[in-house]
């Protein structure tokens, strides 16, 4: 990275946390992304921002989530409980601001966080347990209390009801079909981690490159796990297409710049997705770059 790109991302990352010394990570991506439109890799913008967050007393919030995360498993993974001290401990590790920091995690996010990891790990949240307990507790009590209104009620007569039976041949006949496989509980955990990672990758702008550290890497994974989407398969759909729209906002941006170097890579990077074809295609052929098209 040439000094010019340097001075570039370290004023880009000040003017993102000089309000609040919290950089979120919409706009860590938002910087990501501007960043490798400049040409500048993703290890090197990640170093330059933690360089300046900690020059500056600031945070990032997908590190201190990393943090909750970590100590989540360490919490979890044994016996797949969470109880109300393991919770509280792993909050305010990262809720509270550390040293040299001007603030800590979003209180919000966190607890949307620890919500969200104990869904996707299976994992019991006694919090969430006390919470369900009580409505469960209050239906009792009504059901009970109508189950013995019910034994005062006065019975009415009983009334014999006269029944034919009238007894039918049907004869089905039935195509027999190949048993579609079952997805294991196994595959099921696997395909949780994999859209989490991918998830993860999306924010770190990493959405082909890497290869082996990708989101498109996790989205193929899952589907050579479950080639029909049957689990979990819109939220798969719903990130490859999310990616397939960034390369095609990127490359519209460098057809706006004049850059048809830059127009045919991005559309290149956008079919590595394997989806949205008719979409690229067009794309190709309006930004004058479809093969064979003149």
């Amino acid at each position: 990275m040439n000094q010019t790109d340097q001075t570039w991302l370290e004023n880009r990352i000040l003017a993102a946390v000089d309000d609040d010394s919290y950089l979120d990570r919409e706009e860590e991506k938002r910087i990501k992304e501007e960043g490798a439109a400049k040409g500048i890799g993703i290890r090197d913008i990640e170093l330059v921002i933690r360089t300046e967050l900690d020059k500056h007393g600031a945070v990032c919030e997908r590190l201190l989530t990393d943090d909750l995360d970590r100590l989540l498993h360490q919490f979890t993974d044994r016996d797949r409980k969470l109880d109300n001290k393991e919770e509280r401990n792993a909050l305010d590790s990262v809720i509270r601001p550390a040293a040299g920091k001007k603030k800590g995690l979003d209180p919000r996010v966190a607890e949307e966080y620890v919500a969200s990891f104990c869904k996707v790990n299976g994992v019991v949240r006694t919090t969430e347990r006390n919470k369900r307990l009580l409505p469960v507790l209050l239906l009792s009590g009504a059901v009970l209390a109508a189950g013995g209104a019910m034994l005062y009620a006065k019975k009415e007569p009983e009334r014999v009801v006269e029944t034919k039976v009238v007894e039918k041949t049907i004869v089905e006949t039935r195509i027999a079909q190949a048993p579609v496989p079952i997805i294991s509980e196994t595959d099921r955990t696997e395909i949780d981690d994999q859209l989490r990672r991918a998830q993860q990758f999306v924010e770190l702008a990493q959405y082909t490159d890497p290869p082996e550290k990708s989101a498109k890497a996790c989205l193929d994974r899952i589907k050579n796990i479950d080639p029909g989407g049957r689990y979990r398969g819109d939220e798969a759909k719903a990130l490859t297409q999310l990616i397939v729209d960034h390369y095609i906002e990127m490359a519209t941006k460098s057809y706006a710049a004049k850059d048809t170097r830059a127009v045919s890579k991005w559309l290149d990077r956008a079919k590595l997705m394997n989806s949205g074809y008719e979409l690229i295609r067009d794309k190709e052929r309006e930004f004058g770059v479809l093969k064979g098209d003149h």
